[in-house]
């Protein structure tokens, strides 16, 4: 799924810890550092999740129609597909992860959720912010 990391410089390697100090407990780590990057690499079904979620609380909550029929059954199809896809992200990545790091302990379930956890968030309010680019480039950092 990824590419061999190339070798860090002594600096770029200081950076990376200082950066990892400051992140929440439970994002710290090379794995960790991993799964954000896949999951960032690329756009995926997942992040319709929250939209087509609102989509049937309201198709749900709405009066009895024929539009409320069909809208509640596009998007519970569409919430399959999402969950198909969900599952399917967590299993790839959480195989890659176990790949490129085969000494560390890699979990399963909570690898698999902490993708769906970063992956159903719109770009913009994920932390830490995206250091790759939807097409698997860094993003270029501006101050």
């Amino acid at each position: 799924m990824s590419e061999p990391r190339p070798r860090l410089t002594a600096r770029e390697r200081r950076e990376a810890e200082r950066r990892d100090r400051d992140l929440a407990p439970y994002d710290r780590g090379p794995v960790r550092a991993f799964v954000r990057d896949e999951v960032d690499a690329r756009r995926r079904l997942v992040g319709a999740f929250l939209p087509v979620l609102g989509i049937v609380v309201i198709s749900a909550l709405s009066p009895a129609s024929d539009w409320q029929r069909y809208a509640l059954y596009i998007s519970l199809a569409a919430l399959a597909a999402i969950v198909a896809d969900a599952v399917l992200m967590g299993v790839t990545i959480t195989r890659a992860a176990r790949e490129a790091f085969p000494d560390e302990s890699v979990p399963g379930l909570a690898t698999g959720w902490y993708a769906f956890l970063r992956a159903h968030r719109s770009r913009s309010v994920r932390r830490p912010p995206p250091r790759m680019a939807p097409r698997g480039r860094p993003v270029s950092r501006t101050r």
